[in-house]
């Protein structure tokens, strides 16, 4: 449960109940297309990438990890190079050359300054350039006072151009100018204030390449995040960038409850000094720099692509029938309904993410806003839900919240509420805020502003950041138009009456006006100045309108309200109590910000492209069915990591073995392990005697040596063999794999084979193992000794069984030191899995079977609805991974929509269960 209250609305019931209470209460389908699942079991099975301008799709294309720069400057620094002594005019090895001042660029100088000054100031120039220590005495040049201001203007201007701003001009109230080195060029700070110097100094600009000559002062990148809110990632990053979030520029808002991909802009930072954020901040990706002359703004792109996952999917009626009955009336409902969504649409209502996800709704903040009652919204803000409030009273309570980011936000929520009891048992803002999670950017503001300004509710309100303000108000607005909108379709439906409003031809796109995932018109510059008209009964009449063109208003003094008894509703609805009672023909404030102009919004919304769905068999609710851009960016680390290993490894099949081996270790020690067992398991009971026959060396008159080394055999009894006599055979010898073995030297030129031999002499004093052959030996050379090793290239036996030891030979290789019986231990290889780049056509998915790999990951092919459900083949369900243990059922969707509308509407469009259903499916 989150902080405040709100159950989780991925449950059907809970879901609708919630949804009933922010208005949303009608379908634009009078069918019940009658199933039902689970939304966001997992954050990622909600996956958001935004669309740019160009109906592209944003993906993370790649990151990199790198630690921060603090932590490379603590690391010691290594000894300095010594000086290498030239000739006078000459630098140091570790010193760099200083451009010198133009003979003109001296001349305009001593025109304004004295020759003494001009020599200063070339001198601290010289010294900035080539990184010396500048004694305290020398950093600091005051000029002769300057009356005139347009010569002052002068000297400033100069200076900053002949230096290229690495000094600083200052000018006091009498005139004097005092010149010093610029804050980012004190690269030799640490030199100018010993060791403590910031030599990491991530604000440090780089003057060799300027933003000019990169593209542009705004850096902007790529932000894959999962489970974080837009302004939670932008604050933590600017936090720990150590500036202001209002640096940063995006589009929209993303869900916090979810995987989400989109692009963000920052001022004047450079990539160098945001990659080690990737290795810093959990959940969070960024990367894909490239600088431009513009920040993004709210509402500069497209719309948002949806890859939703529903699970523990079931159709409303079939609890009982067999899974493939179940599935069949699953794919008739979906595929039904997103033909019918794509021709007809669904209702364009705010989604319930707009609201908040704490018990007090964001729109309740906005009414009080609107009426001026700021005490009550400080309150609010910093409620306490009475769960959390007796945790924190109680001392005997103990907090194991365990591991993962849902628990990183239990925990946090524990801390607001122990941070916001403090504060208003105690008044102590320090001690209080000792508790408080930064994320919680609000009460952090709320309660250093009361601290300093008890009474002042107004400034603490203002305290909040803008955007967050905004959103409160806009939350009211979207309040009233979900109610408004269920109002007019339970009366008129689709139909078109006089009075309805429909955006003035001023030449703007028909998409929808003033609104997007954060804060409404006043932030979408394309959409500012739309209008509308009211509908006469001659355009009804025309049929040339539909209730595609229809809009309502939200609440605004620059807007038009139906000219029929739906404007009249406005009026009724808001004048009640316990929704303000507000005058929607009065939203001005005396606060500025606080005025709503209003905007329009199309009744209907509609998908930007055909949408597509997908049917799976499963039996684990953490599968991952389909791989977010962090699973894919890590895939393709993993193989580029591979090949380089492999060209490292070369093209050495000694090398590429011992790697096999160092790789799958414990995989090797199991084999062996197995290998004892069957090998014990099979030798027949026998008395084993063991003897050591004598050692000894032989001296030729021509001086070679012929020597036998100690031979061990085992005599055994029982062994079952006879001799021709038939009597049994007790002294039969064998010889073990590595017993050790004669080696023969030539006596009077003759070679002398020995009895048996398990190896043979290759020369050096080194044997050569039984079983290998020359060919090898040559293959790597005279000395084997140099590799820990012997092996043979890697012999592929796809699918044998070894039926003693049960291990399923799909990749074995010869064994020449006889430790694993002649093969080697099965290792998996990479799968062939067909490879799915992000963005393939469903052909390039299809790997024959209805479904392909990636990531380790199985997805089916995606496929757009059918006109005719009914008559649908039946091969539209992927069953081909079905295990005999899958038993539930996930539908995968896929979607296009635009900036202002709610994925988690389609899904509840499509699903056509209301409240009563869901409690019933759920008993």
């Amino acid at each position: 449960m989150t902080q405040g209250g709100r159950q989780p609305t991925h449950v059907p019931a809970v879901r609708a109940e919630a949804e009933k209470s922010l208005g949303i209460t009608q379908r634009s389908a009078a069918i019940n297309f009658a199933w039902t699942g689970d939304i966001r079991k997992r954050y990622t099975d909600f996956l958001v990438n935004e669309i740019q301008k160009d109906g592209t799709v944003l993906h993370l294309l790649d990151y990199q990890d790198a630690e921060p720069q603090a932590e490379q400057a603590r690391k010691p620094s290594p000894p300095p190079k010594p000086a290498v002594i030239e000739d006078a005019g000459a630098t140091t090895n570790d010193q760099p050359a200083a451009q010198p001042v133009s003979e003109d660029d001296r001349k305009i100088l001593e025109g304004l300054l004295s020759e003494a000054t001009v020599d200063k100031l070339i001198s601290l120039d010289e010294n900035i350039q080539t990184k010396k220590q500048i004694p305290a005495s020398d950093k600091s040049i005051a000029f002769e006072a300057v009356q005139d201001r347009g010569q002052r203007a002068q000297i400033h201007q100069e200076i900053r151009r002949i230096f290229s701003s690495r000094i600083e001009t200052l000018a006091d109230g009498n005139g004097i100018i005092t010149a010093t080195p610029s804050r980012w060029s004190g690269k030799n700070r640490g030199a100018n204030h010993g060791s403590g110097g910031r030599r990491g100094n991530q604000r440090q600009r780089d003057p060799t390449q300027s933003f000019g000559q990169l593209g542009g002062e705004y850096l902007h990148f790529t932000l894959y995040k999962e489970n974080k809110d837009t302004m939670d990632a932008i604050n933590t990053i600017a936090r720990l960038l150590k500036i202001k979030a209002s640096n940063f520029g995006f589009a929209g808002t993303k869900d916090r409850r979810a995987g989400t991909v989109q692009r963000v802009s920052v001022y004047r930072q450079r990539a160098s000094n945001l990659v080690w954020l990737n290795a810093r901040i959990p959940n969070i990706k960024i990367g894909d720099f490239k600088h431009q002359k513009d920040p993004l703004q709210l509402g500069q792109h497209g719309g948002n692509e949806f890859v939703i996952t529903l699970k523990n999917c079931q159709p409303i009626g079939g609890k009982d029938c067999s899974l493939e009955q179940r599935i069949k009336m699953i794919q008739q409902s979906v595929d039904f309904g997103l033909a019918y969504l794509r021709h007809h649409g669904y209702i364009n209502y705010f989604g319930l993410q707009r609201f908040g996800t704490y018990t007090i709704g964001t729109h309740l903040l906005g009414m009080k806003i609107l009426k001026s009652d700021y005490e009550g919204v400080l309150d609010d803000i910093l409620h306490v839900d009475d769960d959390f409030v007796l945790d924190v009273l109680d001392p005997n309570t103990h907090h194991h919240h365990g591991h993962g980011q849902e628990n990183q936000n239990t925990r946090d929520d524990y801390q607001r509420a122990r941070a916001i009891t403090t504060w208003k048992a105690t008044k102590n803002a320090e001690k209080a805020l000792e508790h408080l999670p930064k994320r919680f950017s609000s009460e952090w503001a709320i309660i250093r502003h009361l601290a300093r300004n008890p009474k002042d509710y107004m400034g603490a309100i203002l305290s909040i950041t803008r955007g967050m303000r905004m959103m409160y108000i806009h939350a009211y607005q979207s309040y009233v138009w979900n109610y408004v909108v269920s109002h007019r379709w339970s009366k008129y439906g689709a139909t078109v009456i006089e009075g309805d409003l429909v955006l003035a031809d001023t030449g703007k796109s028909n998409g929808d006006i003033g609104d997007d995932e954060f804060g409404g018109s006043d932030f979408e510059e394309e959409n500012f100045y739309a209008q509308a008209r009211a509908l006469t009964a001659e355009d009804v009449a025309s049929g040339k309108y539909t209730i595609f063109d229809v809009v309502l208003p939200t609440p605004g003094y620059d807007v038009m309200y139906p000219r029929n008894d739906i404007g009249e509703y406005y009026v009724e609805f808001m004048k009640k109590e316990e929704n303000g009672g507000l005058d929607p023909y009065d939203m001005r404030r005396r606060q500025k910000e606080f005025s709503l102009s209003g905007n329009y919004r199309h009744i209907i919304g509609r998908f930007i492209s055909d949408p597509h769905y997908a049917i799976r068999t499963y039996s684990d609710d953490t599968e991952q069915m389909y791989p977010t851009d962090l699973d894919i960016c890590k895939q393709k680390k993993a193989e580029a990591a591979a090949q380089a290993r492999k060209a490292r490894q070369g093209t050495s099949p000694l090398l590429a073995r011992w790697a096999h081996f160092a790789d799958n270790a414990a995989e090797y020690d199991k084999a062996l392990s197995i290998d004892r067992r069957r090998k014990a398991s099979e030798e027949l009971e026998t008395k084993t005697v063991t003897t050591i026959n004598e050692t000894w060396i032989e001296t030729g008159t021509d001086g070679n040596k012929r020597a036998k080394v100690a031979r061990h055999h085992q005599q055994l009894s029982g062994s079952g063999e006879k001799r021709s006599d038939g009597s049994p055979d007790t002294t039969k010898t064998f010889h073990s794999a590595n017993e050790a073995v004669d080696t023969l030297s030539p006596a009077n030129g003759v070679n002398v084979k020995p009895e048996e031999p398990s190896n043979l002499a290759i020369g050096n004093g080194v044997t050569k193992p039984k079983g290998i052959s020359d060919a090898y030996y040559e293959s790597i050379g005279e000395n084997p000794q140099e590799s820990p090793l012997s092996a043979t290239k890697v012999e592929q036996t796809a699918g044998s069984v070894s039926a003693d030891s049960g291990v399923t030979k799909e990749e074995s290789s010869s064994d020449p030191l006889g430790w694993y019986t002649g093969n080697m231990p099965t290792i998996p290889t990479k799968s062939a899995d067909t490879i799915v780049p992000v963005g393939a056509t469903d052909e390039a998915k299809d790997s024959g079977n209805g479904n392909a790999k990636y990531c380790g990951i199985t997805m089916p092919v995606f496929r757009s609805p059918s006109d005719n459900p009914i008559l649908a083949p039946g091969d539209l369900v992927d069953t081909s991974i079905d295990d005999g243990k899958a038993k539930k059922i996930a539908v995968i969707l896929r979607f296009q929509l635009k900036t202002s509308n709610y994925a988690t509407v389609v899904l509840r469009e499509l699903m056509g269960t209301n409240a009563e259903d869901g409690s019933r499916f759920m008993s």
